[in-house]
């Protein structure tokens, strides 16, 4: 069962979930492909076609790393920052949107190609920085989060400064414009600032 349908907390709105990139498959796929060619070849030179039994070794590491992939999800909420993992036993971290100091990306050259990279969450805990390490589409991802915090921010600057609502909606308007924001999370917000005049 996901992260989505067993550990929102009640009116958290799930922003957005993400998986590893499938590049983090190319080894044990790799493996199979040689594997299979292998043993297909030994078994043909030498008949004894009962060796192809072995290509269930590679095909177990493969499934086994599928799972553990699907397993492993990067969420951004409303609320937080989550890393969940695990297959029997299970861990999570969780950031609070207002813990977080500074979001980053890295990228390679294969990275930027094929659309994958790390990111990381400088938070004021213990627990110092975080990676989430091969994620398919990091910029949009920091992105996110970035959009996610400053909306999350927006309703106590305001307090504190002064700012006035039509100003918030404006900032909000900008997030969206940016793509830092969706539509439907600048309509929302939107919403929550109206009803509060």
């Amino acid at each position: 069962m996901s992260f989505a349908k067993k550990q929102l907390l009640p009116g958290e709105q799930l922003i957005t979930l993400q998986h590893q990139h499938v590049i983090v498959l190319l080894r044990p796929v790799l493996l199979n492909v040689i594997s299979a060619a292998l043993l297909i070849g030994i078994s043909y030179v030498t008949g004894r076609y009962w060796l192809l039994l072995f290509y269930l070794v590679p095909l177990m590491v493969l499934l086994w790393d599928i799972v553990v992939r699907n397993r492993r999800e990067y969420i951004v909420t409303d609320r937080r920052v989550v890393r969940n993992e695990g297959v029997f036993t299970t861990s999570s971290f969780d950031a609070p949107l207002d813990k977080i100091n500074n979001v980053f990306h890295e990228q390679g050259i294969m990275g930027r190609l094929l659309k994958y990279g790390r990111v990381g969450l400088e938070t004021a805990s213990e627990e110092g920085t975080t990676i989430f390490d091969h994620i398919s589409h990091p910029v949009e991802f920091k992105n996110c989060i970035v959009g996610q915090r400053e909306m999350s921010r927006a309703p106590a600057s305001a307090s504190a400064s002064g700012q006035n609502i039509p100003q918030l909606i404006d900032d909000l308007a900008r997030l969206r414009d940016r793509n830092i924001i969706t539509s439907a999370e600048f309509e929302a917000k939107k919403k929550a600032l109206l009803d509060k005049m």
